[in-house]
C-alpha cells in the first residue's frame, strides 16, 4: 500500500472516530441536561412537601430538598463539563473538583441531619460520625485548596468562559 493510499485512510478513520466520539458526547450531554430537568422537577416537588409539611416533617423535608438541589448542582457541572469537549476546549480539573466538593458537602449534610433526627445516639455512632465529619472536612478543604491553586495558575493569557461570551455577544 502506497503511503499517499494510507494516510488518507488514516485521516478518514480519525475523522470517524472523532464523529462517533462527538455523537457520544452529544448523547451523554443531552441525557445529563435530561436527568438535570427531571431531578428539578423532583426538587420542585420535595420543595412544596416542605412548604406544606408539619414542623415535626420540617428536618426530613428540608434534608431531601437540599439532597435534591445539590445533585441538581452536580450533574449540571457534569453536563457542562461534556459541553466544554464539545466545543473542542481542553478539559481541566476544575468542574470535577467542583462535583467531588458538592458530593462530600452532601454527604456532610446527610451524615448532620442524622445525627440531629436520631433518638438516641450511641456514643460509638456519635464517634464514627465525628471521624466521617473530621475527614470529609479535611476533604473540603484539599478541595477548595485545589480549585484555588488552579484558578491562581491559570495564564493570564486564558480568557474569559468561552459559553458565557458566546451569550453575551450579541
Amino acid at each position: 500500500m502506497s503511503p499517499l493510499r494510507e494516510s488518507g485512510l488514516q485521516r478518514s478513520g480519525l475523522r470517524l472516530l472523532r464523529m462517533v466520539e462527538r455523537l457520544i458526547f452529544f448523547t451523554i450531554g443531552a441525557m445529563l441536561f435530561a436527568a438535570a430537568f427531571a431531578l428539578l422537577w423532583r426538587a420542585l416537588i420535595v420543595l412544596w412537601a416542605l412548604i406544606m409539611s408539619s414542623s415535626t416533617h420540617t428536618m426530613d423535608a428540608g434534608a431531601a430538598f437540599l439532597d435534591v438541589v445539590l445533585l441538581v448542582l452536580m450533574v449540571v457541572e457534569l453536563a457542562y463539563t461534556v459541553m466544554l469537549s464539545l466545543g473542542g476546549i481542553v478539559l481541566s480539573a476544575e468542574p470535577f473538583l467542583i462535583v467531588g466538593l458538592i458530593a462530600v458537602i452532601r454527604r456532610i449534610l446527610v451524615i448532620t441531619v442524622g445525627e440531629v433526627q436520631s433518638s438516641k445516639p450511641s456514643s460509638q455512632l456519635q464517634q464514627n460520625s465525628a471521624i466521617e465529619l473530621a475527614i470529609l472536612t479535611g476533604v473540603v478543604l484539599a478541595f477548595v485548596l485545589s480549585i484555588a491553586m488552579l484558578r491562581r495558575s491559570r495564564a493570564p493569557t486564558e480568557g474569559p468562559d468561552p459559553f458565557l461570551d458566546a451569550e453575551l455577544t450579541p
